[in-house]
């Protein structure tokens, strides 16, 4: 049975504003179908090697969600 996980991303985003720039931070959560925590780091790291900005992975845990049906 797949379990699945879910990755917290923290990216940082420059902003343009009258008197320069500034960071905003964005918080996302990722869904990530994996058998190991090393697996979702590897699939993370997959999807956002092509994201512009700085971004972390900031924890990885087990989700309650057991089954995702998939039209």
């Amino acid at each position: 049975m797949t379990k699945y996980y879910e990755a917290l991303v923290k990216q940082y985003v420059e902003i343009p504003t009258k008197n320069g720039s500034k960071t905003k931070i964005n918080r996302d959560r990722i869904l990530v179908d994996s058998d190991t925590i090393s697996g979702v780091e590897t699939k993370v790291h997959e999807i956002m090697k092509d994201n512009p900005n700085e971004w972390d992975l900031v924890s990885v845990k087990e989700s309650p969600i057991v089954e995702v049906i998939d039209r």
